[in-house]
């Protein structure tokens, strides 16, 4: 045990390289979408807000639910008024005999 010690001088250091990370491609496929004015989802300044995507999905959904239920609101308003409408003839009809 000659070289441990509990106390350390320095923090242990790592070199870490990425591995699939080439600057080259990056740099031209940010060249490339800059000339060709492509923008990545999202604003390129814009500030990563955490939680923005389930929140977006989440507001998307209600937005779908609540027009399904619109448009069944408007359908079955429309079924009560012809319903009321041919009871109201029924009726007409055997008053007016």
């Amino acid at each position: 045990m000659l070289g441990f010690t509990p106390f350390k001088k320095r923090p242990n250091q790592f070199e870490y390289k990425p591995r699939y990370y080439d600057p080259e491609k990056e740099a031209r496929e940010q060249r490339r979408r800059e000339l060709c004015g492509e923008e990545p989802s999202g604003e390129e300044g814009a500030e990563y807000v955490p939680g923005s995507f389930i929140r977006g999905r989440m507001s998307g959904r209600l937005t779908g639910r609540v027009r399904r239920e619109e448009s069944r609101r408007r359908a079955r308003s429309m079924m009560m008024s012809i319903v009321a409408l041919g009871l109201l003839l029924i009726i007409g009809y055997f008053l007016i005999r």
